[in-house]
């Protein structure tokens, strides 16, 4: 009997103790959706490029938490963020030393490598397209994100629990396109020049960094409202700021001076020094189940 008894016994608070695990108020993990709307923009170290305009973008994906503590959780999951922004190239054709970038796009509209050592047929072929005297280019982008942060929260008060978030965040670079604003173009073949223009979608992608990884830091505050049981409505604004550059370090497409050695009949280049980190402020709306 006292076997029995003592059996009954710890099977009851062993059950207390797994029930009292996934209470409403005590879950070990929680799932969940989020959507975000995020003002972007570009910032850079080089002091040939500076930020022209503010984008914005959306972002959506799933949210999961792994209770550490009765105020700290593990944050993570993963998602899709389309982000953009303006820049601006220096133009200055006329001073000591010139500097107004341009690029040669082919039939196919295809941005080409711009090799020192390229000859005059090569980057001249018929139905290339030279563009001179970019000034501005606004650049948009998507990455697939997965953050990891730890969240601090309260106890709930009124319904509410408020928090903050710090962590980090990694991407993956999965596209990016830019419209570029031109001084003037020329037309291979056909030996057009045009003035002033615009080039769309052009497909800067195998000019970003080599490894298509992104790494950067997300803090924010916010509030969960609980809904019922352990499903909670919540809202928060965080700051990302990348530490990664989007694109390579110096522009294999991008030039802002060539020489012409008719002797050896090729050019050598100055390539664009690039130096872009992605800012945003997102603001999340979701639910916790």
């Amino acid at each position: 009997m006292k076997k029995i008894l003592l059996l009954v016994s710890s099977t009851l608070l062993l059950a207390n103790s797994f029930f009292a695990q996934e209470s409403d108020d005590d879950k070990k993990f929680r799932l969940g959706l989020k959507v975000a709307a995020q003002p972007t923009w570009f910032s850079s170290k080089d002091n040939n490029t500076t930020r022209s305009s503010t984008g914005f973008g959306f972002g959506f994906g799933l949210a999961m938490e792994f209770r550490l503590s009765k105020t700290a959780y593990f944050v993570t999951g993963i998602g899709g963020d389309f982000e953009s922004g303006g820049i601006k190239y220096k133009y200055e054709p006329l001073a000591v030393t010139p500097y107004a970038v341009g690029y040669v796009l082919n039939g196919s509209n295809e941005i080409k490598e711009l090799k020192d050592g390229t000859t005059a047929t090569d980057l001249v072929q018929a139905g290339d397209v030279q563009y001179n005297g970019l000034y501005e280019r606004k650049i948009k982008t998507t990455h697939v994100t997965i953050p990891l942060a730890l969240k601090m929260m309260t106890k709930e008060i009124g319904g509410f629990k408020y928090f903050g978030v710090f962590g980090g965040e990694i991407g993956v670079r999965i596209k990016a396109r830019a419209t570029d604003k031109y001084t003037s173009s020329t037309v291979y073949g056909a030996n057009v020049s045009n003035g002033p223009g615009t080039n769309t979608n052009i497909n800067i992608n195998k000019d970003g960094s080599l490894i298509p990884i992104r790494v950067g830091m997300n803090v924010g505050l916010g509030a969960e409202y609980r809904l019922a049981g352990s499903t909670s409505l919540f809202l928060s604004i965080n700051y990302f700021r990348s530490f990664t550059n989007l694109m390579k370090k110096e522009s294999e497409y991008m030039a802002y001076d060539s020489k012409y050695y008719p002797s050896g009949n090729d050019y050598t280049f100055s390539h664009v020094k690039q130096n872009l980190l992605m800012n945003a402020i997102r603001i999340n709306i979701g639910v916790l189940f």
